[in-house]
């Protein structure tokens, strides 16, 4: 499965896009790479879109290094929910994706039970991000999905978009700044950078239901219960969906 380029031109961004186009209803929730990059013309996409809430998934660091969002004007209100998703004690040489999205999972089920709560609340369009908008992003994309009852296959293919989104500019300039690091750059370590390969989030299901009875179950103990589920198909699903 393949992901395809599916972003909306937002200047200032790579990764700006709609959770699962075609299936949810449009205009209402969208994820994305980090916005302290966003230009004039940027904030003002963000303003005709209407995005009422923005949800910034980085930790403290990843904000340090990176920079506050550029809301100024958009209308938006930033709410931070700081996720880390390094392994303790990692080797940057080895870690893969599965031990990082592991690691969200196990450490931050109340956060992103807390993020999805927001989503179910919001009363306008919400747009959720990290650095990439790839992992903490793709999780809470891939949990907001799996909690609506979307098929597997659309929830891959959801993740596995952004890989072609992040090509180019964006993967340079990342590299870069972790080379000023001096960390070895590995293919392990870009694919942890810059992939979104759909198997990795397929093990990371198969994981969810080996230790925590599924995803559904995982949701529960996050706080995302039957009636949290039903505001957000009331929100996001089209009738007859």
């Amino acid at each position: 499965m393949e992901g395809s380029v599916t972003r909306l031109d937002i200047p200032g961004t790579h990764n700006f896009r709609e959770v699962a186009p075609g299936v949810l209803i449009p205009g209402r929730l969208y994820r994305s790479d980090a916005l302290h990059r966003l230009t004039r013309e940027g904030r003002g996409r963000l303003r005709e879109l209407g995005i009422g809430q923005v949800i910034d998934l980085r930790s403290a660091f990843d904000r340090r290094i990176g920079g506050r969002d550029r809301l100024r004007g958009t209308g938006a209100v930033r709410l931070a929910v700081p996720i880390d998703g390094a392994p303790r004690n990692a080797n940057l040489r080895t870690v893969s994706l599965e031990e990082v999205y592991q690691t969200v999972l196990a450490r931050h089920q109340e956060d992103l039970g807390r993020v999805i709560r927001t989503i179910a609340s919001a009363k306008g369009p919400v747009v959720v991000h990290c650095t990439a908008g790839k992992d903490r992003t793709g999780l809470v994309a891939a949990l907001i999905l799996t909690a609506l009852d979307i098929e597997r296959d659309v929830i891959l293919a959801d993740y596995a978009a952004t890989a072609a989104n992040l090509s180019g500019d964006w993967t340079e300039r990342m590299l870069r700044k972790i080379r000023r690091f001096r960390v070895p750059m590995t293919d392990n370590l870009i694919e942890v950078l810059t992939g979104s390969p759909p198997t990795v989030l397929s093990e990371t299901f198969d994981w969810l239901e080996n230790t925590r009875g599924g995803a559904l179950s995982y949701l529960e103990g996050a706080g995302v219960d039957a009636a949290v589920r039903s505001e957000l198909k009331r929100l996001l699903l089209p009738t007859g969906r």
